[in-house]
């Protein structure tokens, strides 16, 4: 993955400018809370090529990263033909948990992301997901993007030209892809899944799945097939001529002597005749079982233990389902029927995110309680869940552990196995007591161990883990027992081998046979496999499909199975019944033919060979540049207004430091009189973030009489937020200032020195499209005090309540309100505006003064285009993301007299462009919720809705 920090100047201005402006009301701002739980003790080791970042406890993975970066070095040096001759910094982190509280770049990670690229200072960031091998895979990747960027800077930079641009996303993460490791099974199933639902997107069209995992498997297909047809020196030679023209076509066409849209078709054909042979032996998953879930995203099925005699339609079982932004646990029925709730997941810390890819549902033997894995405070915990009532029973945490995933019952209900990732990154199997919580190890290896399940009559375990001697350090996984008795019995026998993947086991009631999911045959099918004692039969395939089936669970008399399956790009819930698939009832004794293999070692890390090439040193936060920028402007009333602005960082960017110099001339002010100047710190490394900063302004605003107010400030600042959870945050500020302030309209001249004290909380649960929220809930609150210090008299007190709610009417559809209050008193209150696109729509913008504020809000948000693309000569627009509004607002602005309510309805179109370009345009009619004027105001605004 690719991430870009922003050099947005102006960006960095309104932040310092907010940091000193002493206007309660501008204090909040929504926004979700990247939140630092952990603290960690970073240390740097040094190679020839590289400055690895990491903390004591994953000096293994430090060690493993050094070596297997330098072998990656090695490798694109040869294939790209070009040398990185800056040192990279590779900044490590032993689990996604802890890998999503960096502050290398300010946005919050997703689960899906295994690492990115930022290019401001070329740091690679990655997390340790419990496989070795996987990591080495990424870490490969994620060095072809610092290769690639590095090449493409130099080429342009030895001709004279500083506009550096990348490429298309497609071709940076496919060539990544492609130069990071051989094609795979998962690549198979997304492409054959694309093909045969016609939602293969060209090269030309690779803007509809922009940024999805389909656009990285289809850009990887695409290199493969370049290497094949150009030869494989086609990409240094692009990267080459990136000087000779300004976009890609035209590169790839001096390139190579074809246009891209004959690359297009040629790939286009050659995966048909591929793919489409296949489809003669395969089938999709709706095919070959019967679909029960048809909308959204579902899998894991756990069937919940019913009493004899139950009829099979009237199975229940959960599942996972993701439909509407949030993950979250349903109940439905085998024989079909609409599912219910059980729990609502990831809209509130308490289940942040419940993991539905890694993680699993397990029943208890009695059908009561429902183990499954959840998020919280940065660290996973074990919830039990009353499947009755629909309420919490208990909830264990481990303070050795920071992930968990895929719980399992044993046969009394009285322990639970799982899989946990310690705070080195290493991921094992441990064994929960219910009674006491009490946790006991199983494994304690660097193998990733993962998918454990509890035989249903015996103390047995079985898992997937990637320990195989020799399959296993290239990254695949096979099944294996392990005793979990407390004799300690751990002796792991291995029950499966090959140079594949065996993953997601599953016993028959019985205990006699095995079902998982592989790829033996480069498709990702169910197999079942009969196990007797210590000895193994030979796995048969129970499906053939196009794309992919996992996540195999028995029925209760063994001969139907629950799986999810994988068509359309979607996941749901499908029944098989075995008769079809000529497997024997399990309750024919299994015939097992050859006996397990006890594992005593298997392979081991590679390590850095000589101690002379590296060196340990601890972390010194040595700064950096962000963003150096200035800037110069003309304005007839104003003058000649220029600045420059700083901002400096530490490589993990925990300490932040931001400058500000800026100046602005005119008939009415002297030079100095015209300097403005700002510096400010932020430490950003602990949950509490704090920070200060000096500043000197001379500001010249239009008041609300259309006069002028200037005020000259001179003081200093200090602030805390403390975020409790990704939701919530408790955030103050101190300001001392000395202030000389000129309100002309008032006739008024104050100077002193004042002191300030703002407060607020912040809560934000919405969940975003392109222009802005659809569905949750944001709201904050808060109070600031300013008074002179010499008269002790108070200058004024502010009060702000904003709360905003967006209730979900459908996929795309939504209703949002948003009621804000302002109100500030004292001797020299403030005063707020109102009126324009964001708050009062038909009246102008900031037409509207006084120190009392009220607004009400309420619009129907839906989409107004689903496909609409416009073609130019340099690519094409995608409108789909045309949304369209309908309003009505109430508000006013007032001193001490309300008069009537202002008030204003209509209907607008929003187009997101993407990040905070949103264009706004509105049309309405205002009234006083008496009369309507007759005449249509227009509202034309960049910007995010509400």
């Amino acid at each position: 993955m690719t991430a870009r920090a922003t050099r947005n100047g102006v960006w960095l201005a309104l932040l310092c400018a907010l940091w000193a402006v002493d206007v309660s009301a501008q204090l909040y701002h929504f926004g979700k809370n990247k939140v630092q739980f952990d603290e960690f003790d970073w240390q740097r080791l040094e190679t020839e090529h590289f400055d690895v970042y990491f903390y004591p406890e994953e000096a293994e993975l430090a060690s493993f990263a050094g070596q297997m970066a330098e072998e990656a070095f090695a490798h694109l040096e040869e294939r790209l033909g070009h040398t990185v001759r800056r040192r990279v910094p590779l900044i490590l982190y032993a689990s996604h948990v802890h890998f999503e509280q960096t502050n290398v770049i300010p946005g919050l990670l997703p689960e899906g992301v295994a690492g990115f690229t930022e290019f401001m200072k070329g740091r690679v960031v990655l997390p340790l997901s419990g496989s070795y091998p996987e990591f080495q895979r990424v870490l490969h990747h994620e060095l072809v993007h610092v290769f690639m960027f590095d090449r493409i800077r130099r080429v342009l930079s030895d001709r004279g030209s500083h506009d550096v641009w990348f490429g298309p996303l497609w071709f940076s993460e496919g060539l990544a892809e492609y130069l990071s490791g051989p094609w795979d099974s998962y690549g198979d199933m997304v492409m054959r899944d694309a093909l045969f639902s016609s939602r293969l997107a060209s090269i030309a069209q690779m803007y509809r799945i922009h940024g999805s995992f389909q656009m990285y498997k289809e850009g990887q297909s695409i290199c493969e097939f370049m290497a094949s047809r150009y030869g494989s020196d086609v990409f240094a030679r692009i990267l080459d001529n990136w000087w000779r023209a300004e976009t890609f076509p035209e590169v790839f066409a001096l390139t190579t002597g074809e246009a891209l849209s004959e690359l297009d078709e040629a790939w286009s054909y050659d995966l048909q005749k591929r793919y489409l042979p296949m489809i003669g032996d395969a089938d999709p998953p709706s095919q070959m079982a019967e679909a029960l879930t048809k909308t959204g995203f579902n899998l894991k099925p756990a069937l919940i233990p019913a009493p004899a005699g139950t009829p099979v339609d009237s199975i229940a079982y959960l599942f996972f389902r993701n439909e509407q932004g949030y993950t979250q646990i349903f109940r439905g029925q085998v024989g079909g029927g609409e599912a219910t709730l059980l729990v609502a997941g990831e809209r509130e810390p308490e289940y942040e995110s419940l993991h539905p890819i890694e993680a699993s549902l397990a029943l208890s033997p009695d059908g009561a309680s429902l183990a499954f894995i959840a998020k919280h405070n940065g660290r996973d915990r074990l919830i039990l869940w009353d499947v009755v009532s629909g309420r919490r029973r208990r909830r264990f945490s481990f303070d050795e552990l920071v992930a968990l995933s895929s719980p399992t019952w044993s046969p009394d209900g009285s322990q639970l196995a799982l899989a946990g990732a310690r705070r080195s990154g290493r991921s094992d199997l441990f064994v929960v007591d219910v009674g006491d919580g009490a946790l006991r190890e199983l494994t304690d290896d660097l193998y990733h161990d993962r998918d454990p399940h509890w035989h249903p009559s015996r103390n047995l375990l079985v898992f997937s883990s990637d320990r195989a001697p020799g399959h296993g350090r290239d990254g695949q996984y096979n099944l294996f027992t392990i005793g979990v008795g407390e004799s300690g019995d751990a002796v792991v026998r291995q029950l499966t081998d090959g140079d594949h993947d065996d993953i997601q086991p599953a016993w028959s009631p019985s205990g006699e046979w095995l079902a998982f999911t592989s790829d033996r045959e480069r498709f990702y099918d169910l197999y079942a496999v009969p196990v007797h004692g210590d000895s193994v039969g030979t796995a048969e395939r129970l499906t053939h499909t196009l794309t992919g089936a996992f996540d195999a669970a028995w029925m209760p008399a063994a001969d139907e199975l629950l799986f999810t399956g994988f068509e359309g790009a979607r996941f749901h819930i499908y029944r098989l019944d075995l008769a079809q698939t000529g497997l024997e009832d399990s309750t024919i004794a299994a015939t097992a033919d050859r006996a397990t293999t006890a594992i005593d070692s298997s392979w081991d890390l590679a390590s850095l060979p000589d101690a002379g090439q590296v060196t340990r040193r601890t972390y010194n936060k040595r700064l950096s540049l962000d963003i150096a920028q200035s800037q110069i402007s003309q304005d007839p009333v104003f003058g000649t207004s220029g600045g420059i602005q700083l901002g400096l960082s530490d490589v993990l960017g925990n300490d932040q430091y931001y400058f500000v110099l800026s100046h602005i001339s005119g008939s009415e002010s002297g030079f100095f009189d015209g300097l403005n100047l700002v510096f400010g710190r932020q430490h950003l490394a602990r949950q509490l973030n704090v920070g200060w900063g000096v500043f000197r302004l001379n500001d010249r605003l239009s008041s609300s009489f259309g006069q002028f107010v200037r005020e000259k400030r001179t003081g200093a600042w200090a602030e805390m937020s403390y975020p409790f959870n990704r939701h919530d945050r408790l955030e103050t500020r101190f300001t001392a200032r000395h202030s000389d302030l000129d309100r002309q309209f008032e006739g008024r001249q104050l100077t002193g020195w004042l002191l300030s004290n703002h407060i607020s909380f912040t809560h934000d649960t919405s969940l975003w499209i392109s222009t802005g929220p659809l569905e949750g809930t944001r709201y904050s609150l808060g109070l600031g005090h300013t008074f002179d210090v010499k008269s002790s008299r108070p200058f004024h007190t502010t009060y702000f309540a904003d709360l905003r709610h967006y209730e979900r009417l459908g996929q795309r559809s939504s209703f949002a309100v948003r009621y804000m209050g302002l109100h500030s008193r004292g001797d020299v209150p403030e005063f707020f505006p109102l009126g324009g696109s964001w708050t009062l729509r038909g009246y102008g913008f900031r037409s509207l003064w006084g120190r009392n504020v009220v607004l009400a809000n309420h619009e129907l948000r839906y989409p107004l285009l689903d496909r609409f693309v416009i073609g130019f000569p340099f690519g094409n627009i995608d409108l789909s993301s045309l949304r369209g509004a309908l309003f009505v607002d109430a508000g006013n602005a007032w001193n001490d007299d309300f008069g009537d309510w202002k008030g204003s309805f209509g209907a607008g179109a929003r187009l997101g462009l993407g990040g905070v370009f949103v264009f706004r345009l509105d049309a309405s009619r205002r009234t006083d919720f008496d009369m309507i004027e007759n005449s249509t105001r227009w509202d034309f605004f960049f910007g995010w809705d509400y």
